[in-house]
């Protein structure tokens, strides 16, 4: 498969969900068997081939080789690493919609990420709203204070929604450095290292 690939609506259902991700992005890398699928995605031999199926039906990927393996035919299966997806072959309304579609899920999965992170650390929580040096200040702790070891300690864990005043030249400047950190820290998959959630969004207009 070379070039890109333009998806139809019964490839973008697929392709746009979420929880489909990590198993397009395995197939884009290189051709995979079922059993390579179920070990990636920690799932049993069934399902994998219950998703691939699925993906195979809709054109999304293809079997690329078949291997006699043990005297058995082993498939292997690729998606084509590059495709468009038209908001016009989505069910969306809405540009909206289309938006939320995917940003909306991958927030629900941070909030559950990040309230497990922090029952380990405490049972109960709260908020403190504080004077700031334009707003008011929202922070998470307890009733002994805010918990700024965990937030800004040597914890990997970072939770933040603000508001900065910028120019458009101090905007840009911002966003190219932190394209630049992400790039820097973007090294190679790492066999049994933990998965880190990173979420960034630069939008002018802020959120209140």
């Amino acid at each position: 498969m070379t070039g890109h690939q333009v998806a139809n609506a019964a490839q973008a259902a697929l392709l746009l969900d979420v929880t489909l991700r990590p198993l397009l992005g395995f197939l884009m890398h290189a051709p995979r068997s079922a059993s390579e699928v179920a070990a990636h995605l920690d799932v049993n031999l069934q399902r994998a081939h219950y998703l691939l199926g699925k993906l195979v039906r809709a054109g999304v990927a293809e079997v690329v080789s078949v291997q006699p393996r043990a005297g058995r035919a082993v498939k292997w299966y690729r998606v084509a690493p590059r495709w468009f997806i038209s908001f016009e072959v989505t069910g969306a309304e809405t540009l909206e919609a289309f938006l939320a579609a995917q940003i909306l899920p991958r927030m629900a999965r941070f909030v559950q990420l990040s309230t497990n992170l922090l029952r380990e650390h405490q049972p109960i929580w709260g908020y403190w709203l504080e004077q700031g040096p334009e707003t008011s200040n929202l922070r998470m702790g307890d009733l002994g204070g805010t918990a700024d070891a965990l937030f800004v300690g040597d914890e990997p864990f970072l939770l933040n929604i603000g508001n900065n005043r910028l120019s458009r030249e101090r905007a840009a400047e911002l966003k190219r450095r932190l394209i630049a950190l992400l790039e820097e820290f973007s090294d190679p998959e790492t066999a049994g290292a933990p998965e880190y959630t990173i979420g960034l969004m630069l939008v002018r207009g802020g959120v209140d």
